[in-house]
C-alpha cells in the first residue's frame, strides 16, 4: 500500500504528525494549550498548540480551527488529544509555521511563500485572494526560469506560450504537467476583481494548486534527489574500485613474497 500521501500532511492522526521545525516525520506530539475566542458575533475559533515530542526539538506550532477538535470526557470536560478519525488538517484553516515542509526548500522561496498564501487563504475561503496568489506564484516560477514571454501587441506576458517555454526547458518533466497548467490561462489574467473568479470555486483552487505543487516538485525536486543518488552510488563504486585495488596490491606482495 502507498503510505506518500501522508508525508505531505500536517497531522497523520490524533498522536502522530509531520514536524514542520526538526524537518522528522511521523513522530508522537503533544496538545499542550488550548484556547478559543469570538470570531464573529455568532462563530467560535478554536485554537490549539502542539508541541514536537521528538528529542531535541520540542518546538510548539499554533492551529486554528471553527471546530472543537479534542475528545470529549464525560468526567473532565474535553482532554487534551484530537479526536481519533478526524481529518484534522482538513478541519484546520491556519497553522503556524505553515505546511512549509510539505515544498521542499529546493523549490524558489518567492514561489513557495505564494502557494502557502494561497493555501491558507483557500482553507479560510478568500477564494479572490487565493486565485491571486496562485496566478502570482507562477508568475514569479516562470519569471525565475526566465520563460516569460510576452505578447508583442500587449506588452504583457502570454500564458500559454509562457508555459510551453517552460515545458521546452524542463524536458524531462512530463509534459502532461505543463499541459494542464496551461489550462489553468484564467489564473494568470491580468483582472483580478471579484467578477473574475467566479468559476474557481474551494475544490477547484485546491486541484490548481496541488497541480502546481506536484509541478514543482518534479522540477526542482526530483532532479536533485536524482543527482544525490547517482553522486552515492559514485562513492560506493569508487569505494569497492579502491578496496578492489588494495586487496589486489596485497596479493601481489605476497606473491613477490
Amino acid at each position: 500500500m502507498d503510505l506518500s500521501h501522508l508525508d505531505k500532511k500536517y497531522f497523520i492522526d490524533a498522536h502522530i504528525y509531520n514536524c514542520p521545525f526538526c524537518k522528522r516525520n511521523n513522530v508522537s506530539y503533544a496538545l499542550i494549550d488550548t484556547f478559543s475566542f469570538h470570531w464573529g458575533e455568532n462563530k467560535t475559533c478554536y485554537g490549539y498548540i502542539v508541541r514536537c515530542d521528538s528529542n531535541g526539538c520540542e518546538k510548539t506550532s499554533m492551529h486554528l480551527s471553527f471546530q472543537e477538535l479534542r475528545v470529549y470526557s464525560r468526567h473532565s470536560g474535553h482532554s487534551n488529544r484530537f479526536m481519533d478519525g478526524l481529518d484534522i488538517d482538513a478541519a484546520l484553516f491556519f497553522s503556524q509555521p505553515t505546511s512549509y515542509f510539505v515544498l521542499d526548500n529546493r523549490i524558489p522561496e518567492k514561489v513557495r511563500e505564494l502557494i502557502y498564501e494561497a493555501e491558507n487563504s483557500r482553507k479560510s475561503n478568500y477564494l479572490v485572494g487565493a486565485s491571486a496568489c496562485l496566478r502570482k506564484a507562477i508568475y514569479e516560477m516562470l519569471e525565475h526560469e526566465k520563460s516569460i514571454v510576452k505578447n508583442p501587441k500587449t506588452g504583457y506576458a502570454d500564458y500559454q506560450a509562457s508555459i510551453k517555454s517552460l515545458k521546452e526547458k524542463f524536458t524531462n518533466v512530463a509534459s502532461e504537467l505543463f499541459d494542464a497548467l496551461g489550462h489553468t490561462q484564467e489564473m494568470a489574467s491580468d483582472n483580478v476583481h471579484e467578477g473574475s473568479w467566479e468559476a474557481w470555486d474551494s475544490p477547484k483552487l485546491r486541484f490548481i494548486i496541488e497541480l502546481t505543487k506536484a509541478t514543482l516538485h518534479e522540477m526542482y525536486v526530483v532532479p536533485e534527489e536524482r543527482k544525490e543518488r547517482l553522486g552515492l552510488l559514485g562513492q560506493m563504486k569508487s569505494a569497492f574500485s579502491n578496496s578492489k585495488n588494495q586487496t589486489e596490491n596485497i596479493e601481489e606482495k605476497e606473491d613477490v613474497k
